[in-house]
């Protein structure tokens, strides 16, 4: 007789006669090859955790047991953010297993599986924190051997990674050579020389980290084949495929260091884990991260651009169908002005809505100390990030053509069906009348960019009074946070063009240079930050910088009395030679690269 489906399994009996009066176990969570983990919660700290048990079969092997219970206690000893806690390794009743911290979150092959490929800031965070956990264990003598999608988990808070499951981990020590001889892990994500059953160290890691991140940006691992001999055939002999061809959206940097994950000959990957995550942080540079309440908004101005503008824009075409009825038959007047009027008062009041909703996010930002300035710099960043992750939504001259052609076709019809005689004619006539249009609009407003183009106007008069409709019955004011996004010049660009415009006039007359030599600077400085990887660009970048401060110092001692015009002559001299140095340096930069 089969056994129940839904009855609980021997393992999981075991474990809570085992564990009973200290751990209250629920149910399984998932099993691998060296272990099954349940789902379980704390009596005496009323918490949830995980408690992964060694197989009975084998648990019942001493070398196998002996092992489990060395590289738990190893992995209890690793103390990282992005490491899922061990709290205990314990024995009892002949069950080996050990009590880890429940992970609000899925694992990364659950997220993908479920939603396809993470964009490219994700992926490379993920990336970037596996490579820091792998770093930390690497430093301790510890190579996971293991690193998978399945074995990474995201918070759902945050989206925090943290790796698990160091079960088939081994102590590289002095004498001990980590794998050789056999073969552990997971097909799809396995180094070639693990494959092989050769010796492993961290860069076996880093190929398996580079797979793991090559499935999150594309949805699939690099190699696929119908069998496992076909599959680690694939990573011992052939090259992966540039990670730029199936993700061509991602930044140029993240990719090529993918890529050099996955080449064959470990000494041409990254060193180690901790080398990997430098890279990557150096590649997220480019896409600055913007604060969470300043992220929302500007998502949240997207939905409402889309919506609100969608609905506008579907009114104008409704009402224009109904006045060309008017046009038509003069005995429709008084109705269609009344459906003209039931459609402005909907759709302009669900628009309204919308954008309510904007002034209340609005309100929750300026009471966190972020004013229309930040958001300003925040939707371009969205803007950027959007048009850098996003599938293509630009649509072909032909599609929008044909949609607004059905949409005429079906208003043409529509005011033929109104204008007829049967009840039932001038019924479905009039819905489609107004719904054709309605529909076209706001189909052609989504396909023609209408959020972008919302998220533009935010950017002026239409964010500044959200957020002065935000402010009414604020009483304490938050300092407003520094701009996000912006560089350092940038800022210092703005806050000398404010300083210079709040001087009494005859001080502006004498320094009337100063704003054309910072917006120089500024300039300038942009410019360096181009040439990131040219130490002496570094070394100027900062000499602008430090003129740019020293003029904004010296406005600021003006101001406050504490300094005088004649004072500034020799900073601004400075500051003059700074910019014509810099300035011949990268004309000479540029003449010698189009020569």
């Amino acid at each position: 007789m089969s056994r129940d489906p839904t009855a609980p399994n021997p393992e999981f009996l075991a474990l809570q006669q085992a564990v009973r009066g200290r751990f209250s176990l629920d149910r399984e969570l998932g099993r691998g090859g060296m272990g099954v983990v349940f789902l379980a919660r704390d009596v005496a700290l009323d918490r949830l955790v995980a408690i992964k048990l060694l197989p009975f079969e084998l648990a019942a092997v001493p070398p196998l047991r002996q092992r489990f219970l060395q590289e738990a206690r190893m992995a209890a000893g690793l103390a990282h953010p992005n490491i899922v806690p061990i709290h205990s390794v314990e024995e009892a009743d002949g069950l080996v297993f050990f009590v880890m911290s429940l992970v609000d979150g899925e694992t990364l092959g659950q997220r993908v599986r479920r939603g396809g490929p993470l964009p490219a800031s994700e992926v490379m965070r993920l990336v970037q924190e596996v490579g820091w956990a792998l770093g930390h264990a690497h430093g301790r003598g510890v190579v996971h051997r293991d690193v998978k999608p399945d074995n990474v988990m995201l918070e759902h808070d945050g989206g925090r990674a943290l790796v698990t499951d160091f079960g088939i981990a081994h102590v590289a020590s002095a004498g001990d050579t980590p794998g050789a001889g056999s073969v552990v892990g997971t097909p799809q994500y396995m180094s070639p020389e693990q494959a092989a059953g050769e010796p492993v160290d961290a860069r076996s890691d880093v190929y398996s980290l580079g797979a793991t991140g090559f499935f999150a940006a594309t949805g699939r691992p690099p190699f696929e084949a119908s069998t496992v001999v076909g599959l680690l055939g694939k990573h011992a002999a052939e090259p992966a495929p540039p990670l730029a061809s199936l993700a061509p959206r991602l930044p140029r940097r993240f990719a090529a260091a993918i890529d050099r994950c996955l080449v064959k000959d470990p000494a041409d990957r990254f060193g180690s884990a901790e080398e990997l995550a430098h890279e990557i942080a150096a590649a997220r540079g480019a896409l600055v991260r913007v604060p969470a309440p300043l992220e929302r908004f500007a998502r949240e101005a997207y939905v409402v651009g889309s919506e609100a503008g969608g609905y506008l824009a579907g009114l104008a075409g409704a009402l224009l169908a109904l006045e060309i009825v008017k046009l038509i038959e003069g005995n429709w007047l008084g109705i269609v002005s009344a459906l003209e009027i039931i459609a402005i008062v909907l759709l302009t009041g669900l628009s309204g809505a919308r954008v309510g909703r904007l002034v209340g996010m609005a309100r929750d930002l300026l009471l966190e100390g972020y004013d229309h300035r930040a958001l300003r710099a925040a939707l371009t960043l969205e803007e950027r990030r959007a048009t850098e992750e996003e599938e293509p939504t630009r649509p072909s001259g032909v599609g929008t053509w044909l949609t607004a052609g059905l949409g005429a076709g079906a208003t043409a019809l529509g005011i033929w069906g109104m204008l007829g005689n049967a009840d039932l004619a001038v019924t479905v006539g009039t819905a489609v009348t107004i719904g054709a249009p309605l529909i076209t609009a706001r189909r052609l407003w989504e396909r023609l960019g209408g959020a972008k183009l919302f998220g533009k106007l935010l950017h002026g008069r239409l964010g500044r009074g959200i957020f002065r409709l935000g402010s009414v019955g604020l009483e304490a004011r938050v300092e407003p946070l520094p701009t996000v996004g912006e560089r350092t010049e940038v800022a210092l660009g703005r806050a000398l063009e404010d300083l210079f415009e709040g001087l009494p006039e005859e001080e502006r007359r004498r320094l009337g240079d100063v704003p054309a030599l910072a917006a120089r600077l500024e300039a300038d400085a942009l410019g360096l930050r181009e040439r990131g990887d040219d130490p002496d660009a570094a070394a100027r970048l900062a000499t602008a910088v430090a003129a740019l401060e020293t003029l904004r110092l010296d406005l600021l001692r003006l101001r406050a009395g504490a300094a005088t015009l004649d004072e500034l002559t020799v900073d601004l001299e400075a500051a003059r030679k700074v910019g014509e140095e810099i300035g011949d340096r990268l004309e000479g930069k540029r003449e010698a690269r189009d020569v």
